[in-house]
């Protein structure tokens, strides 16, 4: 990115459905955490222990969610895309409050993640064209050539920032998708599935057919 980074966090541990999100100071800004009962749903917790976005898991039908005081509504109407089927096959947009349109770039058949880097996802807004990316997603790697692990981690910038909730929240329920829908091994969902921040959230949740 061209843009100076603002904020790195850091999703620990690199789980989508299950973690904490950290900035560079080590503040817990944001805690996930999932709930299997009659429906599954993954909660998204702000600093000041709010729930700002809920995303109900369904296995047909489009996840729901619901944002704030949106919704709930299916996730293809927060997060639109024009392709079937919905995660990752082309660019996924949505708006802020303002009306202001932005793009997560991802997956999609054709684009290359970035050598050395392992981009999961890149953000873009409509104010220069969606030309400079204004945050990106880097793929947790383990040992790297330096013998060094590097978490998974979202980069912002300033512009980012403004909108910091809305791009994790939509950033975290977009991966949670991509995960679900590359995984073919239930020990790759066993993985994804492990619960945890019970010490955080007071509670131990079951998991339900592998969850993620």
């Amino acid at each position: 990115m061209s843009a100076p980074i603002a904020s790195t966090l850091v999703l620990s541990p690199d789980n989508p459905c299950n973690a904490a999100v950290i900035d560079e100071q080590g503040k817990q800004l944001y805690t996930v955490y999932t709930e299997h009962g009659k429906t599954t749903v993954t909660h998204v917790k702000n600093a000041d222990d709010e729930v700002i976005a809920s995303l109900e898991w369904r296995d047909v039908l489009p996840d729901k969610v619901t944002v704030g005081n949106k919704g709930p509504m299916s996730l293809r109407d927060w997060l639109h895309t024009t392709l079937v089927p919905f995660y990752f096959k082309d660019d996924v947009t949505f708006q802020d409050d303002a009306g202001r349109k932005y793009k997560w770039r991802g997956n999609a058949p054709g684009r290359a993640l970035e050598v050395g880097q392992t981009v999961a996802f890149t953000l873009f807004s409509e104010d220069d064209g969606f030309k400079e990316p204004i945050a990106r997603f880097l793929k947790s790697v383990r040992g790297r050539g330096d013998g060094t692990d590097r978490p998974a981690t979202l980069l912002l910038t300033a512009r980012a920032v403004q909108i910091r909730d809305t791009v994790v929240t939509s950033f975290l329920f977009l991966e949670k998708g991509r995960r679900t829908n590359e995984t073919t091994s239930q020990n790759s969902a066993d993985v994804l599935a492990t619960p945890v921040l019970s010490a955080v959230t007071g509670s131990d949740y079951n998991v339900r057919n592998g969850g993620i």
